[in-house]
């Protein structure tokens, strides 16, 4: 780990970040299309920035800590704006809110009662995130084109299902860090 800001990875997630407005204002405006071009576009520059920062050895701990918000920033606000504008229903809304209250609330509460945080996302939290993404990909393609209602009730309530599931491993995790350091 170095603490190098200014490397390929970063500001990859940076673009991210930049990007998560324009998709906002692009589902706001429903120009579909574009938003779904802007969401391929975060989605690569998500994909690229973990890869680059492992394969050169780039990793960071800005970087650990920049990415994962880039995520929630460029998923809430997303998925957000989709339940607004009545795209996404309530129950996938409150799920994904939810879980990240309970990630961020927990990462906080830990932070400060031990000092030693470190952002380690688990597998299903990796999937859970995956799903996230493509659940809005599709949900922007059916803004764009239609699809199968089958797909879209999948997606739904297979992203709905892992939300709840990593949700529910993350207060695990927390309680049993808790647990851990208290007893320390």
């Amino acid at each position: 780990m170095n603490d190098r800001i200014l490397s390929i990875p970063n500001i990859l997630t940076l673009a991210r970040i930049f990007i998560t407005p324009f998709i906002v204002y692009a589902i706001i405006e429903h120009q579909a299309v574009l938003a779904l071009i802007l969401m391929g576009i975060a989605g690569l520059t998500d994909m690229l920035d973990g890869a680059i920062a492992r394969y050169f050895n780039q990793r960071s701990r800005v970087g650990a800590f920049m990415d994962p918000l880039a995520d929630k920033l460029m998923l809430l606000s997303t998925i957000v704006t989709l339940y607004f504008i009545q795209e996404i229903p309530a129950f996938v809304f409150l799920a994904v809110v939810f879980r990240d209250l309970v990630i961020l609330v927990g990462a906080l509460a830990y932070e400060l009662v031990t000092r030693k945080l470190e952002m380690t996302p688990t597998i299903s939290s990796k999937i859970t995130t995956f799903l996230q993404i493509m659940l809005v990909l599709v949900v922007l393609a059916d803004m764009a084109w239609g699809i199968p209602d089958l797909l879209m009730q999948s997606m739904i309530w297979t992203t709905f299902a892992l939300t709840c599931i990593s949700g529910a491993q993350y207060m695990i995790v927390w309680m049993r860090k808790a647990v851990t350091a208290e007893e320390n």
